[in-house]
């Protein structure tokens, strides 16, 4: 079961910490907008896996909880690197 609670608070907490892009021309008056349209992309290309009892995780399950929330990120990054952005 501490287990369980150190991932949630580790996921909570990575979600909350979020990287300043800035686009490369410097210009960063769409940033919100592209933000927001590329966590959309990502989160309809690579959603997370919940788990099937919402109090816990099977042992079995959190492979692909992990593999479900690192592809969800590569994805909303890859999509800011097309738009032009780098994190800073």
């Amino acid at each position: 079961m501490k287990k369980i609670y150190l991932l949630l608070l580790f996921i909570m907490l990575s979600a909350c910490a979020s990287s300043n892009w800035v686009h490369q021309s410097s210009n960063n008056s769409n940033l919100s907008f592209d933000k927001g349209e590329c966590r959309s992309f990502a989160n309809s290309k690579s959603p997370t896996y919940l788990c099937k009892n919402p109090l816990y995780c099977e042992p079995d399950e959190w492979a692909e909880v992990i593999t479900s929330i690192s592809q969800n990120n590569s994805t909303f990054d890859y999509c800011m690197y097309k738009k032009g952005y780098k994190p800073n």
